[in-house]
């Protein structure tokens, strides 16, 4: 089906929920170098944020994680290469025929 959002909002949507829930996303952006400043680290955390949000970058499990919260999504994800990933499994909805109908299901 269509999508109420344009790949835009969706980005801004995505890191908009990011900064509402850093502390959910900044373990994941540890410092490098020791001795880093937290406000180092934030400021690494924000351009990170705005570059979801402005830039046509490929997301990863972090945005994933992020838009299937922004959403309400279940997400699953195919590889050929890797396993299966799923996400937002608390949105997850059975329509009682084994079909996951409301599920976003991406392949690459």
């Amino acid at each position: 089906g269509s999508s109420p959002y344009n790949f835009q909002q969706l980005r801004e949507m995505v890191a908009s929920y990011m900064r509402d829930n850093a502390a959910e996303f900044l373990p994941f952006f540890s410092s490098e170098i020791e001795g880093e400043s937290d406000d180092s680290l934030k400021e690494k955390f924000e351009n990170y944020c705005r570059e979801v949000e402005s830039s046509a970058a490929w997301g990863g499990q972090l945005e994933l994680g992020a838009l299937t919260h922004c959403l309400k999504k279940h997400i699953m994800i195919f590889s050929w290469s890797f396993p299966d990933v799923e996400m937002g499994k608390e949105y997850k909805s059975d329509d009682g025929n084994g079909s996951l109908s409301s599920s976003i299901m991406l392949s690459y």
